[in-house]
């Protein structure tokens, strides 16, 4: 890359989940960055929906670790006081009956929410919420314009990272093949979710499971960290994605008793009222395919993608392709 050496160069960063923020705080020094973030907060999946004074950990609850730099990064964390081991004790489950209940795979979760994981990287970047990039364009001196969904300019950058759902990286990217057609390969589940809370305890001996032959794929038990011990017991529950696909068009109303009925059946309980019942729709939830590879990087364009459906969906492998990012664009820059 051919700057002056007075110059930082500028880069925008379009999303602000771990990917985008984990990249953003690895270029700090290395040049002038800006996140754009069409949310009114930051997280992707790791946001927290909160519904009066109901609050839940509506993406992951818990993460695992397997590669040792973000092992190293976990640790981290955890001596900032944001992540704490996760000792939820998570079985599979079928209309009650608990299966597989030997699982020693270590976990962790953000302290006191999983949203402060974000909240804290971005803390350290600039972010720009509510404003939402829909359309980039390649100037004839090869920097880019961004401009945003009310037709707003939003300034002339060196570089353009998208760090997004893939669906989003393909829209944003299409004027460059090579970024929008990989991330276009990308096949996304759709997935209807729960957040209920009530009245009194389920009493169910697990925290969280692993359904089987219903139409919920996951639920789990969600307790504030800072909560009293008498506080309201909240459930999250997400569905499969074959059910969700079949009720993506549902009306929500519909939607959230089918889940809480199917709740019920699935733990083998009586039905207890709810204090708060919503549901929320992922149209692109999780990758089914990946790209097997920690990011997207034209050095021609001076464009690039990452995210969790470059190489694998889970909060490890967004952090490390937000990492793999920068890299990039550190050896480029250099």
């Amino acid at each position: 890359m051919n700057r002056s050496s007075t110059h930082s160069p500028r880069i925008a960063i379009i999303g602000s989940g771990l990917a985008g923020l984990t990249c953003a705080t690895a270029l700090k020094g290395f040049a002038d960055v800006q996140v754009f973030e069409k949310s009114v907060f930051v997280g992707g999946r790791l946001c927290r929906y909160q519904f009066g004074e109901y609050r839940f950990n509506y993406g992951e609850q818990y993460f695992t670790v397997s590669n040792p730099l973000f092992l190293n990064l976990v640790s981290a964390w955890q001596s900032a006081g944001i992540v704490r081991p996760w000792d939820g004790w998570i079985v599979e489950l079928e209309k009650g009956q608990l299966l597989n209940l030997d699982d020693k795979t270590p976990r962790y979760t953000g302290y006191p929410h999983m949203q402060v994981i974000t909240d804290s990287l971005a803390s350290n970047c600039k972010v720009k919420l509510s404003t939402s990039i829909v359309e980039i364009e390649k100037m004839d001196n090869g920097q880019w314009r961004l401009f945003d969904d009310r037709g707003g300019y939003q300034g002339l950058y060196d570089m353009v990272i998208v760090a997004t759902s893939a669906h989003q990286v393909g829209a944003i990217a299409g004027v460059l093949p090579s970024i929008s057609s990989a991330a276009k390969s990308i096949d996304m589940t759709i997935c209807w979710g729960g957040m209920f809370a009530f009245e009194r305890p389920l009493e169910l001996p697990f925290d969280a499971a692993f359904v089987l032959n219903s139409p919920i794929s996951w639920l789990s038990r969600f307790r504030n960290a800072s909560a009293e011990e008498d506080a309201v017991e909240s459930w999250v529950v997400q569905s499969s994605p074959e059910w969700s696909f079949k009720y993506a068009a549902s009306f929500r109303g519909r939607v959230m008793h089918a889940l809480l009925d199917a709740l019920f059946e699935a733990c083998d309980v009586e039905p207890v009222k709810t204090l708060s019942a919503n549901v929320h729709c992922w149209k692109h939830a999780l990758p089914i395919n990946t790209l097997d590879q920690d990011c997207l990087f034209d050095e021609t364009a001076a464009l690039g993608a990452c995210g969790d459906w470059c190489t694998s969906p889970r909060i490890e492998g967004a952090v490390l392709s937000g990492f793999s990012m920068a890299d990039r664009i550190m050896k480029f820059i250099k």
